[in-house]
């Protein structure tokens, strides 16, 4: 474990999509990204803020170069919700940008689809 909490675990993943690739996971059980309610608002920008964090941390620097999100069901791996946090995002390759990318079908970013969804 890269960096626990009261509320959420940061490690990384064993298969990583990018240089860094980091999953952020709520220790109180979510199904994932489909079954989150208004009520989760804040966990899902507290995994949010630690993607970002543990980034940061791991010096990378182009922020605007990052992707965070989920998977959707049913292209979901594991029944627990869990956030990618992805960097650099342009030096993914083609599986991964298939994947992760901003053209994915099963991938929703946190900030832009999925907290909006939420608010």
């Amino acid at each position: 474990r890269l960096w626990p909490d009261d509320e959420l675990v940061c490690f990384r993943d064993v298969k990583p999509g990018a240089t860094h690739h980091y999953l952020v996971i709520p220790r109180m059980h979510i199904d994932n990204c489909k079954t989150l309610k208004a009520i989760c608002l804040l966990t899902v920008e507290q995994m949010e803020q630690m993607g970002r964090r543990i980034l940061e941390k791991n010096k990378v620097s182009d922020l605007d170069d990052i992707r965070l999100g989920f998977h959707l069901p049913p292209f979901s791996s594991v029944p627990h919700l869990h956030l990618h946090a992805l960097a650099p995002a342009s030096k993914m390759n083609l599986k991964s940008q298939l994947r992760y990318g901003q053209h994915s079908y099963w991938f929703i970013t946190v900030t832009r689809t999925l907290i909006k969804r939420l608010r």
